[in-house]
């Protein structure tokens, strides 16, 4: 076999492909402006791993599925005045958790948001005052009462499953 053919030349294998340095450049150089378009596609991976609902009246994001979008949600943790993480007795984070956020009033309890966080960790932006967050693990609503403050401060809540 002669070294010098390439495995591409699909012609005939007595006519060699001769690439030169300089073509090889080019193809280079004219595929570079690509690599962001493929970059993105793994930041896409990451993206998928959070919900974000700022449009909604209650900004939230849930993730955390994986080390990546765990590391990429605790960057953003200082934004969010509410922050919620969901595991089970051994400390394994659950996922898939529908949960509800009600405002409390004296005397009235208004659910205003609603929703399944997509990972174990729930980040939640709430106007100051009281609220009632309640999380369905194992079949089983748990509800917590919780002081959101004003931004920059931060209240971390824990629902654990009581299941086996």
């Amino acid at each position: 076999m002669n070294p010098r053919l390439s495995t591409l030349d699909t012609r005939t294998r007595q006519q060699p492909c001769r690439l030169s340095i300089p073509l090889a450049l080019v193809a280079l150089l004219g595929a570079l402006p690509c690599a962001p378009l493929f970059a993105e596609g793994g930041a896409d991976v990451t993206r998928a791993n959070t919900t974000s609902g700022p449009q909604e009246e209650v900004a939230w994001m849930s993730g955390g599925v994986g080390d990546e979008a765990l590391d990429d949600m605790r960057k953003v943790a200082a934004a969010y005045n509410v922050r919620v993480v969901f595991s089970d007795q051994r400390g394994s984070y659950l996922a898939g958790i529908p949960f509800t956020v009600a405002r409390l009033a004296p005397g009235n309890e208004q659910q205003i948001y609603s929703a399944v966080s997509d990972g174990p960790l729930l980040y939640l932006k709430l106007p100051p005052g009281p609220y009632q967050i309640a999380a369905q693990i194992d079949g089983v609503w748990q509800s917590q009462h919780v002081q959101a403050g004003a931004p920059g401060s931060s209240t971390r809540l824990s629902f654990v499953s009581r299941g086996k």
